[in-house]
């Protein structure tokens, strides 16, 4: 199947790339949705929109990035809220104490020392050497502020060396389709990975979903701890809008990146952008449901393969 996909005129890469299109209008549609929210929505809108698009700017001009620019650049973003807010105090709500503290201070301590290591690790080893697991640590340990910022980094480091682009992309479209967050593309790379590589398709799976969903799950159970006296802080009150608005502009660049691969990609690349656009038009306007846009996507990719 996967070399089908590799030729352009064959009806499963026809197929491939009708289901990437709509994976495209799914990053579009989450990014827009987001900046919306976080920029728009957040505060004053001037100080947040330039957080969000200098951050992306930033992350356009230095392609590959590196993994601690995504973490300094939301850290950076937090920083400029802090100094100059983006809401008055009294726009900040009052925040209420859950009730719960966690596990004890010690503890959640030592696990964010650990994270601080494993960070550094991941760093220092030339992670496009180390196997194709590797990337997905790296990516869980330094992707914050939204599933499709996983994307650029992960098809920087796996495409074309370990898998397809066509069929990294087509991975989003299943992966944005399934309940859960786009976190879960791990799952269907890792078999994709597994089986390119002699490996048991379940252990490929598991060790691809570890490493992505992994650190971040350890690091909330470490945050928890502190994370009712954090929110009462007002320096945190006032970063969270910079922290968020920075987030979103790691997103920004993941539309041109996708979108670019899959007209790399395509065979028909005016057919490809129809694709989107009208992918697009059933998801956020007409509200089909997704796995119903990518079907359909699919059907016309082959029909469209085999009358041409």
């Amino acid at each position: 199947m996967s070399e089908e996909i590799e030729k352009p005129a064959s009806p499963a890469n026809a197929v491939a790339i009708a289901c990437s299109a709509v994976g495209v209008a799914l990053v579009f549609i989450a990014v827009s949705g987001l900046v919306k929210k976080q920029v728009f929505e957040g505060g004053d809108v001037t100080k947040l929109g330039a957080v969000c698009f200098f951050t992306s700017a930033v992350c356009m001009l230095v392609h590959p990035a590196p993994a601690w620019l995504n973490p300094t650049m939301i850290f950076l973003g937090g920083a400029v809220t802090a100094i100059s807010p983006a809401k008055k105090d009294s726009e900040v709500k009052d925040v209420d104490d859950t009730g719960k503290s966690g596990m004890s201070v010690t503890f959640a301590a030592a696990i964010f020392v650990l994270y601080f290591i494993v960070a550094a690790f991941t760093i220092w080893r030339d992670t496009f050497d180390q196997g194709f697991v590797m990337p997905f640590l790296t990516a869980g340990m330094f992707v914050w502020g939204g599933g499709p910022v996983v994307l650029p980094m992960l098809m920087t480091y796996l495409a074309p060396a370990w898998i397809s682009p066509t069929i990294f992309l087509a991975g989003i479209s299943f992966a944005e389709m399934m309940p859960g967050p786009v976190f879960n593309i791990s799952c269907f790379l890792g078999i994709q990975l597994a089986l390119n590589n002699g490996w048991p398709w379940l252990l490929g799976t598991a060790s691809c979903w570890a490493g992505l969903m992994g650190p971040g799950i350890i690091l909330v159970f470490g945050a928890y701890t502190l994370w009712d006296e954090l929110r009462k802080l007002k320096v945190y009150q006032h970063a969270l809008p910079g922290l968020n608005a920075a987030a979103v502009g790691l997103l920004l660049p993941t539309m041109f990146i996708v979108y670019d691969t899959l007209q790399e990609r395509s065979p028909w690349k005016q057919g490809s952008m129809a694709m989107v656009v009208i992918a697009y038009y059933f998801i956020e306007i007409a509200k089909v449901n997704v796995p119903l846009v990518v079907v359909g996507a699919g059907l016309t990719g082959l029909a469209v393969s085999l009358l041409c």
